[in-house]
């Protein structure tokens, strides 16, 4: 039984899709919204859809960032994007969602779709590389976010909300924010990867920083650097020699 939710802004659209589907064996269509702040509220609370099947352009909230707050949640649903517009199918692939779809909907695509869905493993498809290099690419500044759990609920925190990031002795990431400290279930790669290149900067194999937050650079040994970051004075974030190039050229250090 493959469990789905459809997300369209337009109820025509939404309806015709869930006709289709319904005419299926074994499909079951949990769950309808318009827009992409509905589906996030509804899997954060349930997490039994199997598929969801998400317009690309909606006039609140786009597929894209929903796109990007689903691929943070603890156990994601595969994502079959659905567009009336063929460029958007690029995108699609190079996200490396399930599958897109054209509108308008025709039965033999439709069925594709499920059977592209019904062969996959438990494994997860959505959550790679792939995604997170094409988001960071498709998202601008003031939509790049990331979501961590406290207790029952998530936190939002924006790029700005984040001084910087730091694995701790068993290499699992901890995020200092102005919002406080947080764990996530995302690695420092993965985190890198959705984070943007012109605000934050690797220093070195433990630590992320947000370049809007440093506020001295102090050279040490090495012809490296210490830096201290606004709003975390407790500790000094190292600049590595490998990490070196990168960091003085984000500063434009000579």
């Amino acid at each position: 039984m493959l469990r789905i939710i459809i997300v369209d802004d337009e109820y025509p659209a939404r309806e015709e899709l869930k006709d289709m589907l319904e005419e299926m064996e074994d499909i079951e269509i949990i769950a309808e919204f318009e827009d992409g702040l509905e589906t996030i509220e509804f899997l954060q609370k349930n997490d039994q859809a199997d598929v969801v099947f998400l317009d690309i352009r909606m006039r609140h909230k786009d597929g894209i960032v929903t796109a990007w707050e689903i691929l943070q949640l603890p156990n994601p649903p595969q994502v079959v994007f659905i567009t009336g517009y063929e460029d958007y199918a690029v995108k699609a692939f190079e996200l490396n969602a399930v599958d897109y779809i054209l509108k308008p909907y025709s039965v033999q695509r439709l069925e594709q779709t499920i059977s592209k869905l019904r062969s996959l493993t438990t494994a997860n498809q959505f959550t790679n590389g792939n995604a997170f290099e094409f988001l960071r690419n498709n998202l601008t500044v003031d939509q790049m976010r990331l979501f961590v759990w406290v207790g029952e609920k998530m936190v939002v925190l924006h790029a700005d909300d984040i001084i910087y990031i730091k694995t701790d002795e068993k290499g699992k990431p901890v995020i200092y924010s102005s919002k406080g400290v947080f764990m996530t279930r995302l690695t420092l790669k993965e985190i890198e990867k959705t984070l943007s290149p012109a605000q934050f900067v690797r220093t070195h194999r433990s630590y992320l920083v947000n370049l809007n937050k440093v506020s001295e650079v102090v050279p040490w040994f090495n012809n490296t650097y210490m830096i201290s970051l606004d709003g975390y004075k407790e500790e000094q974030v190292p600049v590595a020699r490998h990490y070196l190039n990168d960091f003085k050229s984000a500063f434009k250090i000579l």
